[in-house]
């Protein structure tokens, strides 16, 4: 926790992410009678006052989820070439008054906090894994987080950072670094915030091309990929509704039913629709703990698009597809386990008339 003290008025505010799915606490310790908050991440603008006689403790959680409401996450990779800033981060700057009890102001904070569209368990701290598997054949993004303004360095190569506060960045991966659009990734992948190296990132090649390649976000608000084997899959299809079409709408009522009309027997059309769902058994065989953790993650994520190929200038087509509910239990005895789960396709409409 940050802290900062105003005519000895103390306040505590979280000094890293903040996952706003998680508390975001801000304690107010000394004589005062009121709070007001004002809250802006620069188009959306809040303000609050709490009762707080002799300090508070605020959570501003429902705050902070608000300025993620607008979200277009459609604009994640537009046009990504090298580094874009993501959607899933963002700065809000806070402004908090202690006020006497005739509304005084004795204190004034003004505070910036970073939040990130997620939420953390309990005890765990913010990062994610340092170790990305990058499936070669398939398009990869590499979701950052940047505590502070600086660049990102490969070997030679760096880019700035194009945030001056703390952010979260997406870098395209891709093969070849001479074309001007990305990194070549056999090595290991460096961040750097001025001139202080803070992290490493080994991406590991894997040349495996058949499977289902799906994206997701997981609990951090960074973007996850992975290649997963595929099982046998199920089909269930079902009659919508029960109705029909009948044959001759036109001979419906010819003859009163008798001579010619065909409409009134029942039994005399077709279906008019059929839905079908198409479940896939989806498999990461053998992954470590660590790499299960993050898997774990798509079974939760509000969002999984799966890679259907290259299309228009060679830009990765994604359809959205839902993972099925249920349990994913992990076994904490075995290094090494398989990581199982459905996958529902999107539904098609086949034979609507």
């Amino acid at each position: 926790m940050a802290q900062a003290i105003d005519n000895g008025i103390i306040l505590k505010y979280p000094d890293s992410p903040c996952q706003v799915f998680n508390p975001c606490i801000f304690t107010l310790t000394g004589a005062m009678a009121r709070t007001r908050v004002s809250i802006s991440n620069g188009t959306q603008s809040y303000r609050a006052v709490y009762q707080t006689p002799g300090g508070g403790v605020l959570d501003l959680r429902e705050f902070m989820q608000s300025f993620f409401a607008d979200m277009d996450l459609s604009q994640e990779f537009a046009n990504l070439t090298d580094i874009k800033v993501s959607e899933l981060g963002k700065t809000v700057n806070l402004t908090l008054f202690a006020l006497d009890t005739d509304g005084t102001t004795l204190a004034q904070f003004n505070v910036s906090v970073f939040c990130v569209w997620g939420a953390l368990k309990p005890n765990e701290e913010y990062g994610g894994l340092r170790t990305i598997r990058w499936f070669t054949h398939f398009p990869l993004t590499l979701s950052v987080y940047a505590p502070q303004n600086g660049s990102i360095v490969y070997d030679t190569d760096q880019i700035s950072i194009p945030e001056p506060t703390p952010t979260l960045v997406n870098v395209l991966i891709e093969n070849d670094p001479s074309d001007g659009h990305g990194f070549d990734v056999d090595r290991t992948y460096q961040r750097q915030g001025h001139t202080v190296r803070v992290t490493e990132y080994t991406i590991i090649p894997d040349d495996h091309d058949e499977g289902v390649y799906l994206r997701w976000i997981d609990r951090h608000g960074l973007w996850r990929h992975w290649l997963f084997k595929k099982g046998d899959p199920t089909v269930t299809a079902a009659s919508r509704f029960g109705l029909w079409n009948r044959n001759d709408y036109a001979k419906y009522d010819a003859g009163n039913g008798y001579v010619g009309g065909k409409g009134w027997q029942g039994d005399a059309g077709r279906r008019q629709s059929y839905t079908r769902n198409d479940v896939q058994p989806l498999c990461a065989p053998l992954v470590t703990q660590e790499v299960f953790d993050m898997l774990q993650d798509i079974t939760t994520s509000p969002v999984v698009d799966m890679f259907l190929g290259y299309g228009t200038l060679n830009r990765p087509n994604w359809t959205a597809v839902t993972v099925e509910a249920g349990s994913y239990t992990k076994d904490w005895k075995k290094p090494e386990q398989d990581f199982v789960f459905n996958l529902i396709m999107p539904e098609p409409h086949p034979q609507t008339l």
